[in-house]
């Protein structure tokens, strides 16, 4: 028998261990996004609101279809100017003192941007009359 190693131990194993030695972890990769700061920009709340304008004029030419000039175009974008801009302020008022994904900031400046179109445009018929 071998006095200087012990039976059980037969060599180095086969493959590396699962797990980083001590003190090696991984480097995060190079396209991974670093973050400036720990706010929330007007910008990105406004990105946010701006989805939900999207996701409106696609419903909107769904059920009706497009429009009938270039007039009627602006006039229908026109009307969620105020609204979009009022929910990205409100959005922002809420996260601006922390870094909050994009989805969370999508999904906030729903209730807002829906109730200030209501409001509008029921304000706009209002003044028609």
């Amino acid at each position: 028998m071998n006095a200087e190693r012990p039976p059980h131990n037969f060599g180095p194993p086969p493959f590396p261990p699962p797990y980083p030695a001590p003190g090696q972890f991984p480097q995060p990769p190079a396209s991974y996004p670093k973050r400036t700061s720990g706010t929330t920009s007007f910008g990105r709340c406004l990105l946010a609101s701006l989805v939900w304008v999207g996701v409106t004029l696609v419903i909107s030419f769904a059920a009706l279809g497009p429009p009938s000039s270039g007039r009627a175009l602006g006039q229908v974008l026109g009307g969620m100017l105020i609204p979009l801009l009022l929910a990205a302020l409100t959005t922002w008022l809420f996260f601006r003192r922390k870094h909050t994904a994009f989805w969370i900031l999508a999904i906030t400046a729903l209730p807002a941007f829906v109730i200030l179109v209501f409001l509008v445009t029921a304000a706009r018929l209002a003044g028609q009359q």
